[in-house]
């Protein structure tokens, strides 16, 4: 069967992300004997043409849609992206292609009822896509009945008449190794210094009010072999000559014990790597851990320490506390790892003292070169434990079920005072960064600064030109 594969998520920042996900589900059709193209739109000036030129010159029978965000998950002026990828990839699909059209990825795994309504689509596959997707291409080639089958949601004469739980995979070693310059032009992922992306397992059986990791994934960690994942990095590197990985779990260090194995076998390899977590869990971070990953190259780590409050930590469902915060910070720093330290203001029972106690604590557990990202406000997602709080007294303002973006307003502290307290603290330190204002840059911006940091500052995270210029602005008294 032709099947063409499109990734439509253009977003940039803080870098291109390697589509991942969807060139396992590439890898996953040609292993079962499709013939596949990938249309990669990342740097697409025109997606119109693009996909209009991909259709007639292959021709497909099916076609996949993969979309990876619905937002920037920004809880206050959020950035809804998916009336742009309408515009500039579904609409111009539909009116080229009359044949069968599935969209997933990550975003459909949260919302992939809602998407098919806002693109007046048929299919959508949520959760894993690799094997559901190969079952789908079968049954249309073989003109079988699609009821039933694992992740497939099925909407018809604007209805959806079936919502199957996802189609896990088992067995993540089973899975062909992908080859992403066999998809994509990788040297234009390389001018912005993007990471190529590994996975070491799926699933997540922690209990965060926000998250929706477990919709996506599971409760239940599924885990790939530490041997199978130093070997698909040796060859990823071998083959693309990035040396830049990072580990793409929601939570890499949990269980812990795995994640020391993962780290052993990839060390073994001598890769000269640069490392980074994009998801750090400070309830488990010892010394044996942060060592070993010194070995290995990280260089940076995502910290989810969301708060510098024991009451708010709490409300947020976290297995931490701040001692934990702040012991996982002095670990980090003692094996010189730069830390981007991710708070989340806004949460259930927050109040001003808790807001100001965080602000104060990570303020000066945090380097003055590590990156303090504050998100204000929550985003609420389908399928989230907080939306069960948030729907009850908010029916009026989420008619399409979460899919346009709302955020959690906690009891007597509205967003506007965490917004103004907040911004105190940024203009305190600057180290300080506010999602929603100041994580956009241009892309010329973005490009230059990792030209300088590749051939300058190899070994620094990108994230540190923004401090840098933050502190010369500072020090010109202009903010």
């Amino acid at each position: 069967m032709n099947i063409l594969l499109i990734n439509s998520n253009r977003l940039k920042h803080p870098w291109p992300v390697i589509p991942f996900g969807l060139c396992s589900v590439a890898a996953a059709l040609e292993a079962a004997g499709h013939d596949v193209v990938f249309l990669d739109l990342c740097f697409s000036k025109d997606p119109d043409r693009e996909v209009r030129l991909a259709l007639s010159k292959f021709k497909p029978e099916l076609v996949g849609v993969g979309i990876r965000n619905i937002d920037n998950a920004s809880g206050y002026n959020t950035i809804f992206l998916l009336d742009q990828i309408k515009a500039e990839v579904i609409n111009p699909l539909k009116l080229a292609f009359k044949g069968p059209i599935v969209i997933g990825g990550s975003a459909v795994g949260i919302s992939g009822a809602e998407m098919l309504h806002l693109f007046d689509l048929p299919m959508a596959i949520q959760g894993d896509g690799e094997q559901a997707i190969v079952e789908l291409s079968a049954r249309l080639e073989g003109n079988l009945p699609l009821n039933g089958l694992g992740g497939l949601i099925l909407r018809q004469n604007g209805m959806i008449v079936e919502e199957n739980p996802p189609l896990m995979v088992t067995d993540l070693n089973a899975l062909p190794l992908i080859k992403f310059d066999r998809y994509l032009d990788v040297r234009r992922y390389r001018k912005y210094n993007s990471p190529l992306q590994i996975q070491t397992k799926r699933g997540c059986a922690l209990r965060c009010v926000y998250c929706t990791y477990n919709r996506l994934e599971g409760r239940v960690y599924r885990i790939k072999d530490p041997l199978r994942v130093a070997e698909e990095v040796e060859m990823l590197v071998n083959e693309t000559g990035i040396r830049h990985i990072e580990f793409t779990d929601s939570t890499f260090n949990i269980p812990i014990k795995h994640a020391k194995a993962v780290l052993r076998a990839v060390a073994a390899k001598g890769l000269n790597l640069r490392c980074r977590a994009l998801g750090m869990n400070p309830a488990a971070v010892d010394e044996e851990l942060v060592k070993l990953m010194k070995r290995v190259g990280f260089q940076d780590v995502d910290l989810g320490a969301e708060s510098g409050c024991n009451q708010t930590l709490l409300s947020l469902g976290k297995n931490f506390r701040k001692e934990d915060v702040l012991t996982a910070g002095k670990l980090l720093h003692q094996a010189n790892i730069p830390i981007s330290w991710f708070l989340l203001l806004g949460a259930p029972g927050e109040t001003e003292d808790t807001l100001h106690e965080t602000l104060e604590t990570i303020g000066k557990a945090a380097s003055p070169w590590d990156l303090v990202v504050i998100g204000v406000g929550i985003r609420v997602y389908k399928g989230a434990p907080i939306a069960k709080i948030f729907q009850p007294m908010n029916r009026d303002r989420i008619s399409d079920n979460f899919l346009r973006p709302v955020h959690f307003e906690p009891k007597g502290l509205d967003i506007e005072t965490i917004k103004m307290i907040t911004k105190r603290a940024y203009h305190r330190y600057p180290n300080f960064m506010m999602f929603d204002e100041n994580s956009q840059y241009p892309e010329v911006i973005l490009k230059a600064s990792s030209a300088v940091l590749k051939w300058f500052f190899p070994h620094q995270p990108i994230w540190r030109v923004y401090i840098f210029v933050r502190k010369i602005l500072k020090a010109l008294g202009v903010d």
